[in-house]
């Protein structure tokens, strides 16, 4: 059916493109278009090979359909059937996976190449502006920061508490005295 072709059982190109983990760095979203160009290219390859099979099966179906007699033919009609129906559905996952691919490629090409060393030293960027977003997230959200994501900032070096004026602020490095007697003063 045409109208199952149009629209894609994988990811849109819009949500590739939009929704790509990792934006907070270029390391993590060359990581991230990598890794999915990785799972792409293993399903396209699993894709072949269980096409392979599926062309055997029918070659040995149709072999066997012109000598079998009564409820045999029968049942390998029914293979055969259910054979070609397998292909068809590869035939769309295929497609659909090549798009993707292509959609990743392009992405990566607009990226430059990371070394494991380049890669690395990207983390703790990555991992601030990460997790502070997520902490402003919460903040909108319910109010305030969940211990998770406050015990996260902490192993990263990031205290939370609450400024001055009471409003939830961090500070990156040392431990600050000050900002946690702040912080026990002034709870919500």
């Amino acid at each position: 059916m045409d109208m199952f072709k149009n629209v894609p059982f994988g990811n849109s190109i819009f949500q590739i493109q939009h929704f790509t983990d990792g934006k907070e760095t270029p390391q993590r979203r060359y990581r991230h278009c990598l890794l999915q160009l990785d799972q792409k290219l293993r399903a396209l390859k699993e894709c072949k090979f269980r096409r392979k099979r599926l062309e055997i099966d029918i070659e040995e179906i149709v072999e066997k359909l012109t000598t079998s007699i009564s409820y045999e033919t029968k049942r390998l009609q029914v293979d055969l059937e259910e054979k070609k129906y397998y292909l068809e559905i590869e035939a769309k996952l295929i497609e659909d996976c090549l798009i993707e691919v292509a959609v990743y490629k392009k992405i990566l090409s607009g990226l430059p190449e990371y070394s494991r060393e380049e890669f690395e030293q990207g983390e703790q960027e990555y991992w601030e502006k990460r997790l502070l977003n997520d902490a402003q997230r919460e903040v909108i959200s319910i109010g305030g920061i969940t211990t998770q994501t406050v015990k996260s900032l902490e192993d990263i070096g990031i205290n939370i508490g609450r400024n001055e004026k009471g409003q939830i602020a961090y500070t990156k490095g040392e431990k600050n005295n000050d900002f946690l007697r702040l912080n026990q003063t002034n709870k919500p």
